[in-house]
Order: structure tokens, then C-alpha cells, then sequence
């Protein structure tokens, strides 16, 4: 695979598996003593990966530890990253179509 496009695929893969982290946050908000969790990226190559995810805990027996304002952020994040590699792999295909069209 090129090294760009495997990139992006593995990104897009890390990508979703923390906005279903902030999804299930956001579900559990309401849930006493839940304990948020949070996705932490490790490079490899070529791209990203899950290396581990974190709990917090409640803040206090009978709460929850999930805050709004935070999962917020970490969807619009997750969000624009997506769509970032969506367009390195559009541009990428493109490029080889344009490519292939040359030596057509």
C-alpha cells in the first residue's frame, strides 16, 4: 500500500474508535460513578494507532466523570482529523488517476 494512503487508513481506524470512546462518555453521562475514558495515540509505521485508553474516574462517589465541554472538543477534533485524512486519500487517488491517465 502507498505510504500515504496506509496512513490515512490507519488514522481514519484510530480516528473512529475515539469518537465511539467520546460516544459512549456522552451515553453514560447520567450513569453514577461511570468512569471516562480517554484514547491515547502511539505513532507507527507508517500512521497511528490506539496505544492505550485511560479511565477517570468520578470526581466523587455517586457522579459521573464526564464533562460535556470536553467531549465537545474531543468530537470536533476527532471530527476535523477524519476529514483531514478523507482528503489525503481523495488527493491520493486522484494523483494516481491523473497518473494512470498519463501513461495511458
Amino acid at each position: 500500500m502507498i505510504p500515504a494512503l496506509s496512513a490515512s487508513v490507519s488514522a481514519i481506524r484510530a480516528q473512529s474508535v475515539r469518537m465511539d470512546i467520546s460516544a459512549n462518555d456522552v451515553a453514560n453521562y447520567d450513569t453514577p460513578d461511570y468512569a471516562q475514558s480517554r484514547a491515547i495515540f502511539a505513532e507507527q509505521k507508517p500512521g497511528t494507532r490506539i496505544a492505550d485508553i485511560q479511565k477517570i474516574a468520578s470526581p466523587a462517589p455517586g457522579y459521573s466523570a464526564t464533562d460535556f465541554a470536553e467531549e465537545a472538543v474531543e468530537q470536533i477534533d476527532t471530527s476535523a482529523s477524519f476529514q483531514a485524512n478523507l482528503r489525503t486519500i481523495s488527493v491520493q487517488d486522484s494523483m494516481t488517476g491523473d497518473l494512470l491517465d498519463i501513461l495511458a
